[in-house]
């Protein structure tokens, strides 16, 4: 694989729109590649275990791709299957332990979020004696919590952003230290990676609401078919609205996925060479031992 980009060399943390820009450009250059190899993990996604496991290493490959762009050594396709291909199970492996992580860690934010809520909330209710003057209040501060919330979520995620990044590449890591490794790298950059979500999810966000237009047909078709079931018999026309509906809806999703997940990988791949540039000097030490060529 070989393109015309030039990568960036950040003496200085990559600003967002470095970051985007960068990882659009990857993903323009190498658009049929990575597509294919899209499409290829969402079939594999659907096969439980062994398949996720598939998916997780083909998804892993696409970073490992625009890595190796953007330290100047472009890798063919083969060539990273035949890296990443063995360390399949630590990929489904890592991914598990970051889900469960941020699974718990939301668990936590949302108890901790609901006490904060309702107890401030039924004293200030509780201690007004007009319930109107304590509701914009509560109000207030259900907005407050959640946005921190929020906030909070999306940091543990910005810090757990790039596991499959250090098993791709890197030698001698495992599953449970690539994950150690990606919390190490985003070590004060949690901020900076949270607002390259917020960009990276704007950017997606028209592709998932347009996936989503099916949906909404189908649950207006199930609707109707309650009323109708409840008064008369069902109209076999909204039947069909139904079935096309939720026919569209995972065709639309298929290539939703097709599209965006290119994208996240390579803008994992940017974040990771901005980190391990500034923090490890990797412009100088990469060709040499950094990367498992």
């Amino acid at each position: 694989m070989s393109s015309n980009f030039n990568p960036p060399n950040p003496i200085r943390p990559l600003s967002v729109g470095n970051v985007v820009s960068s990882a659009l450009v990857l993903y323009r250059s190498h658009l049929k590649l990575f597509l294919g190899l899209a499409f290829k993990s969402i079939l594999w996604s659907i096969i439980p275990i062994y398949g996720w496991a598939k998916a997780a290493t083909i998804n892993a490959q696409i970073s490992r791709l625009a890595f190796c762009e953007l330290i100047d050594k472009p890798e063919s396709a083969s060539s990273a299957e035949d890296r990443v291909t063995p360390k399949m199970w630590s990929f489904l492996l890592a991914g598990i332990l970051v889900g469960l992580i941020i699974f718990g860690v939301n668990m936590g934010i949302s108890l901790v979020a609901t006490i904060i809520i309702f107890i401030p909330a039924t004293l200030i209710l509780a201690s007004s004696r007009d319930s109107a003057a304590g509701s914009p209040i509560f109000t207030l501060l259900q907005v407050v919590v959640n946005l921190v919330s929020w906030a909070v979520q999306l940091w543990f995620q910005a810090r757990f952003l790039i596991p499959e990044l250090p098993l791709a590449v890197e030698s001698n890591v495992d599953a449970t230290g690539t994950v150690s490794r990606s919390w190490e790298l985003t070590k004060g950059s949690g901020v900076r990676i949270q607002l390259i979500l917020l960009v990276a999810y704007l950017i997606t966000a028209p592709i998932a609401l347009i996936a989503a237009i099916p949906l909404f047909f189908a649950l207006g078709s199930l609707i109707f078919l309650g009323v109708q079931s409840s008064s008369a018999s069902a109209s076999p026309e909204a039947g069909l609205v139904l079935i096309g509906s939720i026919l569209a809806f995972i065709v639309l999703l298929i290539v939703a996925g097709v599209l965006t997940i290119p994208f996240w990988q390579t803008i994992k791949a940017v974040i990771y060479y901005d980190l391990r540039s500034r923090r490890e000097g990797m412009d100088l030490q990469i060709r040499d031992r950094n990367v498992e060529m």
